[in-house]
């Protein structure tokens, strides 16, 4: 699926914890936020799996009160693209086709952000594959 169509950018780096910015319609929130791809082959695939990431701390605990292992935190100490301690709630994967991802691109909406680091891209994988809501058929994509 390495599409011949695709931006030069992505086919160089896009993979598994990188880290984009854009605005999407799956949200309910009309601001853009960060995203994580977690997939090991989104090119191979052609389908992206992301975890979103937000600022409202008290929202992603409140809602995984009985779950709190599926929650990963982040500080701008450990990944010093964040502004502010942010959250992933790993029971919300998006799927979104590599080819939506594309087309942000050409039009110049997306923002690239440097890799998750290895250690925290680890933790959120672990709280992803840890989810109770998840479909297994998902997290073999990991």
């Amino acid at each position: 699926m390495a599409d011949e169509s695709l931006p030069v950018e992505l086919k160089l780096g896009l993979r598994a914890g990188s880290v984009f910015y854009f605005q999407t319609r799956e949200l309910n929130s009309p601001e853009p936020h960060f995203f994580v791809v977690m997939n090991r082959d989104p090119l191979g695939t052609g389908l992206l799996l992301l975890t979103i990431v937000t600022s409202k701390l008290d929202k992603v605990r409140l809602r995984n009160r009985e779950r709190l292992e599926t929650v990963v935190e982040i500080s701008p100490a450990e990944y010093d693209e964040f502004r502010v301690v942010s959250a992933i709630d790993c029971n919300v994967v998006l799927e979104k086709p590599l080819s939506d991802l594309a087309d942000l691109v050409r039009r110049k909406q997306v923002r690239y952000h440097k890799d998750m680091p290895k250690p925290i891209f680890e933790k959120i994988r672990s709280s992803v594959l840890a989810s109770p809501v998840l479909a297994e058929e998902l997290k073999q994509l990991l």
